[in-house]
């Protein structure tokens, strides 16, 4: 029995910037970074509710 070819799925992430929806991937490799462990961390917060509370730590600026 022969497999149809299936349209690949195509993907597309979307984040609020300043009230508007802007498309992960037109962000800048550092914006994205940022968002990646904003939501790392917001999982983590989940997943030990109760027990810790992580934060992502800002550097001073100069």
């Amino acid at each position: 029995m022969a497999k149809r070819q299936q349209e690949p799925i195509r993907v597309e992430a979307f984040v609020t910037v300043n009230g508007q929806e802007v498309n992960i991937d037109t962000l800048p490799k550092e914006k994205r970074s940022e968002i990646g462990a904003a939501l790392k961390v917001t999982y983590l917060n989940a997943l030990f509710r109760g027990k810790v509370v992580f934060r992502i730590e800002e550097e001073p600026k100069p």
